[in-house]
């Protein structure tokens, strides 16, 4: 275990940690780097000389397994070893890991216990509501293992939430074992002014190092940053400028040709980071599906509020349900939600139980009519204790007269660990598979499930998604001319989109040097058969009428379903669950509108669904 600690001295330079692999890409591509690509910079990266190198945790873990197909540990154990010289650092969402809920103590502990053996060095740990019984436990057991462990203070803007506020809490992370503090501008909203007087109040009130990360989504990362500088922060958050600014942060570059006319330069080699740049900018280039108009400056993120990695999510979520012409629409709800909720920070995964609630307010056409499952969890006090008062309008509207939990959420919580482990059974090959399964069910279920059936796909070329046989080739040509009605025109495929729900897929075609986006709804595929022939199969149609009557019960959302609720001859009552949906990464629990007897079903256990069509028919 590598320890960041006395690496670099403060006192003569400023350290920096490296964001390039986890955040910025979370941020400006979605989260859909993969690891291939990662490795190919690793080496370079490592001999920067940065205090320390972040590449797990955030979003990283769910999206390796739910769309890329990889196994998040072993992407932790290459990159280990690829990079032996410089601390590797993880984000660590408290008693959430990785997830989008708390989980179990027992959890939490071999979570953490096993990351550090499989390589993690630094555990940046922070909970989405500044909640600090919820990193009792991480905090605890990080320091146990060896790791170093750096507490986290979220900032935000609201009412409640002042300077003093923010060192008061630094100090009791501090106190509570922490080897630096860091102060998390997840959204870009700390102004320069604002980074230097709380700077300076950490400096003059702590004795353990302290670290800023802010992001340039307003677009003053850079003059933050270097404020920050001026007021004695130790160490600041960059990525290399090929991944850097808009929602990401400060370009690393930047930063140390600023600071290298100082009395504290950072000491790195700006060729050496001009050589990782390049390299990054071609990596880049295979992500271009995922880049997002929202990922660039937005001064109205310091209404909004929102930080870069969920616009960057948000955006690619809602171009997938065929709404991101409602994006606007979705972030001026934010801030409404966010004061319902207590003016929690917006960080995973409060800032995705806001965005989707919503996302939800605004598709549905009416505030809280559909309402997930963790709006209704925030509500009963299971994320903890917001900083300010909730709504208690909107409140009674999400849990009625229930009275929220007033004490650490996890108590509530049963073991989960030895239950995880009897589930998932001989599908898991080792404890990593067994957390993977305890943080992500469905999806580490089925990930390993094709692993084991061996027909997880390689990854395809970056800009076109190709199908290949064994020993075949490119199903269609990726450049041609075509003739239509007496009009010739050069087209060269650019690349595709994911397919979204309903079988559609966008494809990027350049029309004589124009782009172009077009949706293509697939009708009938050419996959490889297990002899390695190709097969025409035709689409699977769900089959499901439209819903045209209050009883036909549908989705707000296009997503999966998870869980079936009722069962045909159930009597239910208005408001009544009958069907739990995951879209956005969220649970959305459907209810009935009336009463009566369900009459049918028409989906089940994973499938997809859509917005229009009837789930469950009630009469």
């Amino acid at each position: 275990m590598i320890s960041p600690l006395n690496r670099i001295d403060t006192t003569r330079h400023v350290a920096i940690t490296d964001l390039t692999i986890r955040d910025g890409h979370q941020c400006l591509l979605a989260t859909r780097m993969r690891t291939d690509d990662m490795l190919t910079v690793a080496s370079d990266l490592d001999a920067m000389g940065f205090w320390a190198v972040e590449m797990w945790g955030g979003a990283t873990f769910d999206s390796c397994i739910r769309f890329l197909q990889e196994d998040p540990w072993e992407r932790l154990r290459l990159l280990r070893e690829a990079m032996p010289n410089t601390p590797l650092q993880m984000l660590l969402r408290g008693q959430n890991l990785v997830g989008y809920r708390h989980y179990a103590d027992d959890v939490v502990e071999k979570f953490i216990e096993v990351a550090a053996v499989n390589g993690m060095d630094v555990f940046r740990i922070f909970d989405a509501l500044n909640d600090l019984r919820n990193l009792e436990v991480p905090i605890r057991k990080a320091l146990e293992v060896g790791a170093h462990v750096e507490g986290t203070v979220c900032y935000t803007q609201s009412p409640v939430h002042t300077p003093e506020l923010f060192v008061e809490m630094a100090r009791k992370l501090e106190d509570m074992g922490c080897q630096t503090i860091c102060l998390k501008d997840m959204a870009g909203l700390l102004t320069p002014h604002a980074a230097y007087e709380i700077i300076r109040s950490l400096k003059q009130a702590l004795d353990a190092p302290v670290h800023l990360h802010s992001h340039d989504t307003s677009g003053m990362a850079v003059a933050t940053l270097t404020k920050a500088v001026e007021a004695g922060v130790d160490i600041i958050d960059t990525a290399i400028s090929s991944m850097a600014g808009g929602t990401s942060h400060a370009p690393c570059e930047t930063m140390v040709a600023i600071l290298d006319e100082t009395d504290r330069p950072t000491g790195l080699d700006v060729d050496g980071l001009e050589r990782i740049a390049k390299e990054v900018r071609e990596i880049r280039k295979g992500y271009a599906e995922y880049e997002s108009e929202f990922n660039a400056v937005d001064p109205k993120a310091l209404h909004y509020q929102v930080p870069g990695g969920m616009i960057s999510n948000l955006a690619n979520q809602l171009r997938e349900q065929g709404a991101l012409d409602r994006m606007v629409e979705v972030m001026a709800e934010v801030p409404r939600v966010r004061k319902d909720m207590g003016y929690p920070p917006l960080v995973t995964p409060s800032s995705q139980i806001v965005g989707t609630q919503a996302t939800l307010n605004v598709l549905t056409g009416e505030r809280y009519k559909s309402i997930t499952a963790e709006t209704k969890n925030y509500f009963k006090g299971l994320y903890g204790q917001s900083a300010a008062p909730k709504n208690l309008k909107v409140q009674q509207m999400v849990i009625g007269d229930e009275e929220p939990f007033a004490g650490r959420p996890a108590d509530l919580l049963e073991p989960e660990l030895e239950k995880a482990e009897e589930e998932i059974g001989d599908l898991a090959t080792g404890i990593e598979d067994v957390l993977s399964y305890a943080l992500f069910p469905k999806q580490a279920r089925d990930f390993f499930q094709a692993r084991a059936d061996g027909t997880i796909l390689e990854p395809l070329p970056h800009g076109l998604e190709q199908a290949h046989a064994k020993g075949g080739g490119c199903l269609a040509p990726s450049e041609f001319r075509i003739s239509v009605h007496g009009e010739e025109y050069h087209v060269q495929v650019g690349g595709a989109g994911s397919k979204g729900e309903d079988g559609g897929r966008p494809f990027f075609l350049y029309v004589d040097g124009q782009l172009e986006e077009v949706v293509v709804e697939t009708l009938q595929e050419i996959v490889p058969s297990q002899d390695g022939n190709l097969e025409p199969v035709a689409k699977k149609a769900a089959g499901r009428p439209p819903a045209t009557e209050d009883g036909d019960i549908t989705t707000s959302m296009p997503g999966t379903v998870v869980r079936v609720v009722a069962k045909p001859g159930d009597d239910v009552a208005p408001g009544d669950t009958v069907l739990v949906v995951e879209a956005m990464k969220m649970e959305n629990e459907i209810h009935t509108p009336i009463a009566g007897t369900v009459e049918e079903i028409y989906c089940g256990e994973g499938d997809p669904v859509s917005p229009g069509e009837t789930l469950v028919r009630v009469r």
